[in-house]
């Protein structure tokens, strides 16, 4: 199903700003806000605390679009269907915790992309002085400037996220596998194919196309979501129907789905060869952690207590480590309970008797297989900087 228009880019920022009020729009041409660490410090993330990531442009549904959407599950099935979203409830729904986080999370850790960060610091902060003057157009100055500094060879990415691309939400929806099998799935089946109603920016084609793997597909936790915290899926988070793929890139989340095509290859929709590391198809989300509390830039007094949220794509989390001398000695944090093998799961410890001064925190989480590194990921093979969960730090004072 197709929009009835496309939104421009001063549509997005001016949604953005009423219903995500809190997040940092980054500067890029597609609508992308970020969410401040700090504020991800609840086990279910709050709709209008959930980043926003878009590759094209975010179209524009109408009541009559929205009653009359339909899914199409067609290609390698014995039996092509097409659902309503009414069709689709009466089928059966479940409601599955799952952390969704975009696979350029953390891009802006990795060395070559620091002086980035300082020219879109002071880019944004210009601009946030510039939108005060009623005739100017807001972030003018940053969104013209930074197509030249993406030029620069060494520069990773587009998308300069930090540790807020992210969030755990509870979404509803049909376990993709029970539409599957009413379709009746060929052997040849090997990978899904996504279509949705955006489209480039440049005005023509699927903005987005990517796809999971047959044996994803059929998992009893992957589903077609109509809402998320009890509500119905909004339109800037790819509502009325999106795809629910836990432990894989938000890539692979597919919104505004109305096509499913069952494919007998690899799926090979625009920018599935972008979404790679190494050649290889990024599809399970290394572990990864936030750090929610305290702030970075913090000034406290004793105790220090640090806490945040730690996941993983692959396995549960097995424990968390944190450091406040550098990494020189580590400590195990408390853990909570995880609600479900893809949510994320709650960490705690305090420290005492700290000399006053500056305070660097560093923590890894671990899962059953790996830790996250204390170094950026290499770039070679993955020059546009996917999967950076490098341990994550915060800097501050004990007083």
């Amino acid at each position: 199903m197709a929009a009835d228009d496309q939104m421009g880019w001063r549509q997005q920022f001016s949604l953005s700003r009423e219903i995500k009020a809190n997040l940092r729009v980054l500067p890029t041409r597609e609508l992308n806000s970020e969410t401040p660490a700090e504020l991800l410090d609840q086990p279910i993330t709050p709709i209008d605390l959930l980043f926003v990531r878009n590759t094209g442009r975010m179209p524009a549904f109408s009541e009559m679009e929205i009653e009359n959407w339909t899914l199409t599950i067609d290609g390698e099935v014995e039996r092509p269907q097409r659902w309503t979203i009414d069709e689709l409830k009466a089928i059966g729904s479940s409601n599955v915790i799952a952390v969704l986080e975009c696979a350029g999370n953390g891009r802006a850790y990795f060395p070559c992309n620091r002086l980035i960060n300082v020219l879109d610091a002071k880019a944004m902060a210009l601009d946030g002085m510039i939108s005060r003057i009623p005739f100017a157009k807001p972030y003018q100055f940053a969104r013209s400037f930074r197509p030249r500094w993406k030029k620069w060879p060494w520069f990773a990415g587009t998308v300069m996220w930090a540790e807020g691309a992210v969030g755990c939400i509870e979404w509803t929806g049909v376990p993709l596998a029970a539409l599957l099998q009413r379709c009746a799935v060929k052997t040849g089946a090997v990978y899904t194919g996504h279509h949705s109603a955006d489209v480039a920016l440049e005005g023509t084609g699927p903005a987005l196309s990517r796809g999971l793997p047959i044996a994803k597909a059929l998992h009893p936790d992957t589903l077609v979501a109509w809402a998320m915290n009890g509500e119905d899926i909004p339109s800037i988070h790819g509502g009325p129907l999106r795809l629910v793929a836990p432990g894989y890139p938000g890539s692979a989340w597919q919104k505004w789905i109305g096509r499913i095509e069952i494919r007998d290859r690899v799926h090979d929709g625009r920018l599935m060869e972008e979404y790679r590391i190494d050649g290889e198809v990024i599809e399970e989300m290394p572990v990864n952690c936030v750090i929610t509390r305290p702030a970075n830039g913090f000034e406290t007094g004793q105790p220090l207590g640090v806490g945040g949220y730690a996941w993983s794509g692959r396995s549960g989390i097995g424990k968390v480590s944190v450091s406040v001398d550098g990494g020189a000695s580590w400590r195990e944090a408390r853990l909570g309970e995880q609600p479900g093998g893809f949510a994320w799961r709650r960490f705690d410890i305090e420290f005492a008797e700290l000399a006053p001064g500056p305070v660097e925190i560093i923590v890894r989480a671990h899962d059953q297989d790996s830790e996250q590194p204390l170094q950026s990921r290499s770039r070679a093979g993955n020059p546009i900087g996917y999967c950076n969960n490098v341990a994550r730090r915060v800097r501050g004072r004990v007083v």
